[in-house]
Protein backbone atom coordinates (compact mmCIF):
# COMPACT_ATOMS: atom_id res chain seq x y z
CA UNK A 1 0.00 0.00 0.00
CA UNK A 2 1.49 3.39 -0.29
CA UNK A 3 2.08 5.84 1.81
CA UNK A 4 2.95 9.37 0.25
CA UNK A 5 1.04 12.17 1.20
CA UNK A 6 0.15 15.28 -0.75
CA UNK A 7 -1.43 18.16 -0.43
CA UNK A 8 -5.17 18.78 -1.96
CA UNK A 9 -7.10 21.43 -3.44
CA UNK A 10 -10.74 22.00 -2.51
CA UNK A 11 -13.73 21.89 -4.04
CA UNK A 12 -16.71 22.08 -3.37
CA UNK A 13 -19.85 19.12 -2.84
CA UNK A 14 -22.72 18.99 -5.04
CA UNK A 15 -25.63 16.32 -5.07
CA UNK A 16 -25.98 13.47 -7.73
CA UNK A 17 -27.90 10.80 -6.57
CA UNK A 18 -31.42 10.38 -7.73
CA UNK A 19 -32.15 8.36 -5.02
CA UNK A 20 -34.12 10.41 -1.67
CA UNK A 21 -31.36 11.39 1.23
CA UNK A 22 -31.64 9.15 3.85
CA UNK A 23 -32.40 10.61 7.38
CA UNK A 24 -31.08 8.99 10.45
CA UNK A 25 -34.55 7.58 11.18
CA UNK A 26 -33.81 5.93 7.39
CA UNK A 27 -31.30 4.30 8.54
CA UNK A 28 -32.57 2.82 11.49
CA UNK A 29 -35.04 1.48 10.13
CA UNK A 30 -33.28 -0.08 7.27
CA UNK A 31 -30.36 -1.91 9.58
CA UNK A 32 -30.50 -5.12 10.25
CA UNK A 33 -28.44 -8.00 11.23
CA UNK A 34 -28.57 -11.44 10.93
CA UNK A 35 -27.11 -13.29 13.79
CA UNK A 36 -25.47 -12.39 16.62
CA UNK A 37 -22.05 -11.81 15.37
CA UNK A 38 -22.72 -11.49 12.33
CA UNK A 39 -22.25 -7.31 10.82
CA UNK A 40 -24.78 -4.54 11.69
CA UNK A 41 -25.59 -4.13 7.78
CA UNK A 42 -28.26 -1.10 6.14
CA UNK A 43 -29.86 -0.78 3.06
CA UNK A 44 -28.55 1.60 1.02
CA UNK A 45 -30.33 4.69 -1.55
CA UNK A 46 -30.35 3.01 -4.77
CA UNK A 47 -30.02 5.30 -7.73
CA UNK A 48 -27.81 7.15 -10.03
CA UNK A 49 -24.50 8.87 -9.25
CA UNK A 50 -21.59 10.41 -10.95
CA UNK A 51 -18.76 8.49 -9.60
CA UNK A 52 -14.57 8.96 -10.37
CA UNK A 53 -12.02 12.03 -9.86
CA UNK A 54 -12.70 15.37 -11.29
CA UNK A 55 -10.96 16.48 -14.39
CA UNK A 56 -9.32 19.35 -12.25
CA UNK A 57 -8.95 17.34 -9.09
CA UNK A 58 -5.38 17.22 -7.42
CA UNK A 59 -3.58 14.25 -6.37
CA UNK A 60 -4.87 11.52 -9.33
CA UNK A 61 -3.63 8.64 -8.93
CA UNK A 62 -2.94 6.03 -11.85
CA UNK A 63 -5.75 3.63 -10.63
CA UNK A 64 -7.80 6.88 -10.27
CA UNK A 65 -11.56 6.00 -12.61
CA UNK A 66 -12.51 8.97 -15.18
CA UNK A 67 -16.08 10.38 -13.99
CA UNK A 68 -18.90 8.13 -15.13
CA UNK A 69 -22.59 7.99 -14.74
CA UNK A 70 -23.20 4.68 -12.93
CA UNK A 71 -26.42 3.34 -11.94
CA UNK A 72 -27.48 1.16 -8.40
CA UNK A 73 -31.06 -0.06 -9.71
CA UNK A 74 -30.84 -3.13 -7.25
CA UNK A 75 -31.11 -3.46 -3.46
CA UNK A 76 -27.90 -2.97 -1.61
CA UNK A 77 -26.81 -3.33 2.09
CA UNK A 78 -23.47 -3.23 3.30
CA UNK A 79 -22.19 -3.24 6.96
CA UNK A 80 -22.72 0.06 8.96
CA UNK A 81 -18.99 -0.60 9.73
CA UNK A 82 -15.67 -2.08 9.21
CA UNK A 83 -15.10 -5.96 10.28
CA UNK A 84 -13.50 -6.11 13.51
CA UNK A 85 -11.37 -8.05 15.09
CA UNK A 86 -14.00 -9.34 17.55
CA UNK A 87 -15.65 -10.90 14.38
CA UNK A 88 -13.27 -12.08 12.93
CA UNK A 89 -12.26 -13.94 16.08
CA UNK A 90 -15.59 -16.09 16.25
CA UNK A 91 -14.97 -16.73 12.61
CA UNK A 92 -11.64 -17.94 13.14
CA UNK A 93 -12.22 -19.75 16.61
CA UNK A 94 -15.56 -21.26 14.81
CA UNK A 95 -14.07 -22.43 11.84
CA UNK A 96 -10.18 -23.04 12.63
CA UNK A 97 -9.04 -20.95 9.96
CA UNK A 98 -5.42 -20.05 9.27
CA UNK A 99 -3.88 -18.37 6.52
CA UNK A 100 -1.80 -20.38 4.15
CA UNK A 101 0.82 -17.14 4.66
CA UNK A 102 1.98 -15.46 8.06
CA UNK A 103 3.57 -12.05 8.31
CA UNK A 104 1.88 -8.39 7.87
CA UNK A 105 3.92 -5.14 6.17
CA UNK A 106 4.99 -3.00 9.12
CA UNK A 107 4.89 0.61 9.84
CA UNK A 108 7.30 2.25 12.40
CA UNK A 109 7.82 6.10 12.91
CA UNK A 110 10.44 6.64 9.88
CA UNK A 111 10.03 4.18 7.26
CA UNK A 112 8.31 1.25 6.15
CA UNK A 113 9.74 -2.22 7.67
CA UNK A 114 8.26 -4.85 5.33
CA UNK A 115 6.76 -7.58 6.28
CA UNK A 116 7.32 -8.93 10.06
CA UNK A 117 6.07 -12.43 10.53
CA UNK A 118 5.10 -12.31 13.80
CA UNK A 119 2.87 -9.59 13.15
CA UNK A 120 -0.75 -10.94 12.27
CA UNK A 121 -4.81 -9.95 12.24
CA UNK A 122 -4.88 -10.77 16.41
CA UNK A 123 -1.71 -9.01 17.14
CA UNK A 124 -0.52 -6.69 13.82
CA UNK A 125 2.04 -4.65 16.27
CA UNK A 126 -0.34 -2.21 18.21
CA UNK A 127 -2.72 -2.73 20.47
CA UNK A 128 -6.11 -3.33 19.45
CA UNK A 129 -9.46 -4.63 21.33
CA UNK A 130 -12.64 -6.35 20.13
CA UNK A 131 -13.74 -3.41 18.34
CA UNK A 132 -11.22 -2.12 16.34
CA UNK A 133 -11.31 -3.45 12.71
CA UNK A 134 -9.29 -6.11 12.08
CA UNK A 135 -6.44 -5.30 9.76
CA UNK A 136 -3.61 -7.69 8.31
CA UNK A 137 -5.71 -9.64 6.45
CA UNK A 138 -5.97 -10.49 3.02
CA UNK A 139 -8.00 -10.62 0.36
CA UNK A 140 -8.16 -14.07 0.59
CA UNK A 141 -8.59 -14.47 4.31
CA UNK A 142 -11.84 -11.88 3.48
CA UNK A 143 -13.15 -14.02 1.22
CA UNK A 144 -12.77 -17.22 3.84
CA UNK A 145 -14.68 -14.88 5.99
CA UNK A 146 -17.61 -13.91 3.89
CA UNK A 147 -18.08 -17.57 2.38
CA UNK A 148 -17.95 -18.61 5.87
CA UNK A 149 -20.98 -16.03 6.56
CA UNK A 150 -22.99 -16.97 3.89
CA UNK A 151 -22.83 -20.65 5.17
CA UNK A 152 -23.78 -19.37 8.25
CA UNK A 153 -26.79 -17.05 7.33
CA UNK A 154 -28.16 -19.02 4.19
CA UNK A 155 -27.47 -15.65 2.34
CA UNK A 156 -24.86 -14.23 -0.53
CA UNK A 157 -22.62 -12.11 1.46
CA UNK A 158 -19.43 -10.84 -0.27
CA UNK A 159 -16.95 -8.55 -0.66
CA UNK A 160 -18.63 -4.92 -2.38
CA UNK A 161 -17.55 -4.12 -5.58
CA UNK A 162 -15.17 -0.71 -6.38
CA UNK A 163 -17.91 0.95 -7.95
CA UNK A 164 -20.27 0.30 -4.66
CA UNK A 165 -17.67 0.89 -2.52
CA UNK A 166 -17.50 4.42 -3.81
CA UNK A 167 -20.94 5.12 -4.36
CA UNK A 168 -21.68 4.26 -0.69
CA UNK A 169 -19.09 6.14 0.46
CA UNK A 170 -20.91 9.67 -1.31
CA UNK A 171 -23.87 9.05 -0.50
CA UNK A 172 -24.89 11.12 -3.11
CA UNK A 173 -21.61 13.54 -2.90
CA UNK A 174 -19.08 14.80 -5.03
CA UNK A 175 -15.99 15.91 -4.74
CA UNK A 176 -12.83 14.31 -2.66
CA UNK A 177 -14.95 14.10 0.72
CA UNK A 178 -18.89 13.38 1.15
CA UNK A 179 -18.81 15.80 4.22
CA UNK A 180 -17.44 18.87 2.20
CA UNK A 181 -14.40 20.59 0.84
CA UNK A 182 -12.82 21.93 4.35
CA UNK A 183 -9.67 19.19 4.96
CA UNK A 184 -10.02 20.56 8.61
CA UNK A 185 -13.68 18.86 9.26
CA UNK A 186 -11.90 15.68 8.71
CA UNK A 187 -11.09 14.47 11.92
CA UNK A 188 -15.18 14.87 12.54
CA UNK A 189 -15.60 11.86 10.14
CA UNK A 190 -12.26 10.03 9.94
CA UNK A 191 -9.50 8.74 11.09
CA UNK A 192 -6.41 9.67 8.94
CA UNK A 193 -3.24 11.24 9.08
CA UNK A 194 -3.57 14.18 11.25
CA UNK A 195 -2.23 15.81 14.30
CA UNK A 196 -2.18 12.85 16.19
CA UNK A 197 -0.30 10.64 13.58
CA UNK A 198 2.58 13.88 13.35
CA UNK A 199 3.27 13.35 17.05
CA UNK A 200 4.35 9.87 16.77
CA UNK A 201 5.36 9.51 12.36
CA UNK A 202 7.83 11.57 10.81
CA UNK A 203 6.78 11.14 7.45
CA UNK A 204 3.79 12.76 5.33
CA UNK A 205 1.72 15.84 5.42
CA UNK A 206 -1.54 15.56 7.27
CA UNK A 207 -4.98 16.78 7.67
CA UNK A 208 -5.08 20.13 9.41
CA UNK A 209 -6.81 18.55 12.44
CA UNK A 210 -6.41 16.02 15.39
CA UNK A 211 -8.89 12.83 15.71
CA UNK A 212 -7.24 11.71 18.71
CA UNK A 213 -6.17 8.11 16.81
CA UNK A 214 -2.25 7.41 15.98
CA UNK A 215 -3.74 3.79 14.22
CA UNK A 216 -6.65 2.10 14.13
CA UNK A 217 -9.83 3.64 16.25
CA UNK A 218 -12.72 1.61 17.42
CA UNK A 219 -15.32 1.17 14.55
CA UNK A 220 -17.92 4.06 14.93
CA UNK A 221 -16.26 6.50 16.59
CA UNK A 222 -16.65 9.09 14.24
CA UNK A 223 -19.98 10.36 12.80
CA UNK A 224 -21.40 8.41 9.92
CA UNK A 225 -21.96 9.43 6.12
CA UNK A 226 -25.41 10.76 4.72
CA UNK A 227 -26.46 7.04 4.89
CA UNK A 228 -25.31 5.98 8.19
CA UNK A 229 -21.89 3.87 7.33
CA UNK A 230 -18.85 4.76 9.36
CA UNK A 231 -15.35 4.79 8.46
CA UNK A 232 -15.50 4.37 4.37
CA UNK A 233 -13.05 7.05 4.45
CA UNK A 234 -9.70 6.48 6.77
CA UNK A 235 -9.14 3.61 9.62
CA UNK A 236 -8.46 0.90 7.19
CA UNK A 237 -8.16 0.21 3.69
CA UNK A 238 -10.99 -2.02 2.82
CA UNK A 239 -10.74 -4.72 0.25
CA UNK A 240 -13.49 -4.82 -2.91
CA UNK A 241 -13.97 -7.60 -5.44
CA UNK A 242 -12.23 -5.63 -8.50
CA UNK A 243 -9.69 -6.85 -9.89
CA UNK A 244 -6.94 -5.07 -10.58
CA UNK A 245 -6.77 -3.23 -14.34
CA UNK A 246 -4.02 -1.42 -15.53
CA UNK A 247 -6.29 0.76 -17.69
CA UNK A 248 -9.02 2.76 -15.75
CA UNK A 249 -10.66 4.03 -18.81
CA UNK A 250 -12.01 1.88 -20.90
CA UNK A 251 -14.88 -0.55 -20.38
CA UNK A 252 -15.44 0.47 -16.68
CA UNK A 253 -18.81 -0.78 -14.91
CA UNK A 254 -21.39 1.46 -14.36
CA UNK A 255 -24.13 -0.95 -13.14
CA UNK A 256 -22.52 -1.58 -9.81
CA UNK A 257 -20.71 -5.00 -10.74
CA UNK A 258 -17.35 -5.98 -9.83
CA UNK A 259 -14.95 -5.78 -12.51
CA UNK A 260 -12.90 -9.25 -12.70
CA UNK A 261 -11.08 -10.93 -15.52
CA UNK A 262 -12.80 -9.44 -18.39
CA UNK A 263 -10.94 -7.00 -20.33
CA UNK A 264 -7.44 -7.98 -18.95
CA UNK A 265 -8.17 -7.58 -15.15
CA UNK A 266 -5.43 -9.35 -13.33
CA UNK A 267 -7.09 -11.30 -10.34
CA UNK A 268 -4.36 -11.94 -8.49
CA UNK A 269 -4.62 -7.98 -7.34
CA UNK A 270 -7.21 -6.35 -6.30
CA UNK A 271 -8.57 -3.13 -5.63
CA UNK A 272 -8.48 -1.32 -1.60
CA UNK A 273 -10.75 1.83 -1.25
CA UNK A 274 -10.86 4.37 1.70
CA UNK A 275 -7.62 4.92 2.79
CA UNK A 276 -6.48 4.45 6.30
CA UNK A 277 -5.31 5.74 9.43
CA UNK A 278 -2.17 6.48 7.76
CA UNK A 279 -3.11 7.83 4.78
CA UNK A 280 -3.59 11.74 3.83
CA UNK A 281 -5.30 14.13 1.65
CA UNK A 282 -3.96 12.22 -1.31
CA UNK A 283 -5.56 8.85 -0.64
CA UNK A 284 -8.02 9.63 1.64
CA UNK A 285 -10.49 10.46 -1.04
CA UNK A 286 -14.12 9.05 -2.34
CA UNK A 287 -12.51 8.33 -6.01
CA UNK A 288 -9.00 6.97 -4.71
CA UNK A 289 -8.16 3.01 -5.00
CA UNK A 290 -4.93 1.16 -4.55
CA UNK A 291 -3.98 -1.92 -6.16
CA UNK A 292 -2.53 -4.84 -4.35
CA UNK A 293 -1.52 -8.42 -4.30
CA UNK A 294 -4.78 -10.67 -3.52
CA UNK A 295 -2.53 -12.45 -1.29
CA UNK A 296 -1.03 -9.53 0.44
CA UNK A 297 -1.88 -8.41 3.90
CA UNK A 298 -1.07 -4.56 5.45
CA UNK A 299 -1.46 -2.71 9.07
CA UNK A 300 -3.47 -0.65 7.02
CA UNK A 301 -5.83 -3.18 5.30
CA UNK A 302 -9.53 -4.60 6.50
CA UNK A 303 -12.57 -5.03 4.47
CA UNK A 304 -16.26 -4.65 5.70
CA UNK A 305 -19.12 -6.96 3.47
CA UNK A 306 -22.41 -6.76 0.98
CA UNK A 307 -25.62 -8.26 0.58
CA UNK A 308 -27.59 -7.74 -2.68
CA UNK A 309 -31.39 -7.98 -1.39
CA UNK A 310 -33.82 -9.81 -2.71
Amino acid sequence: MKTHLYALGVWGVLAVVAAPASSSADTADSAFQDCDNCPQMVEIPSGSAVLGHEPYAANIKRGDIPLRDVTIDYRLALAAHETTVGQYRHFVETTGYAPIHEGCNTWDEVRIVGYVMSHTWHAPGFNQNEKHPVVCVSHVDATAYVRWLSDQTGKAYRLPSSTEFEYATRAGTRGPWFWGSDNRQACEYANVADHSFRRQFEYGPTFNCDDGYRRTAPVGSFAPNPWGLFDLLGNAWEWTEDCLHRDSTENIPVDGSAWLADDGGECDRRTPRGGSWVSGTDWVRAAAQAGDRAAYRSQLLGFRVALTLD
